[in-house]
């Protein structure tokens, strides 16, 4: 399993790829990017949040900001 965080932030970029042999690892590190994010964009006034099992994004419509986690086989 595969876990990618991608963000955006301040004009800077970046992404990270994380490969787990067994799902429990993989879903551990899901959410713990997870909450990376939900405190990153902590009281952001115009924010888009998309939850699902496997993707969680929030991006900032205010400044552009963005981030996201996806977890995949």
């Amino acid at each position: 399993m595969t876990v990618s965080f991608q963000y955006y932030s301040n004009n800077e970029h970046g992404s990270d790829d994380y490969r787990f042999s067994h799902e429990k690892d993989a879903q551990e590190k899901f959410l713990s990017l997870k909450a990376l994010i939900e405190v990153q964009f902590q009281g952001c006034s115009n924010a888009e949040i998309i939850d699902e099992p496997d993707f969680y994004g929030i991006i900032d419509h205010n400044t552009g900001d963005w981030a996201k986690v996806i977890i995949s086989t």
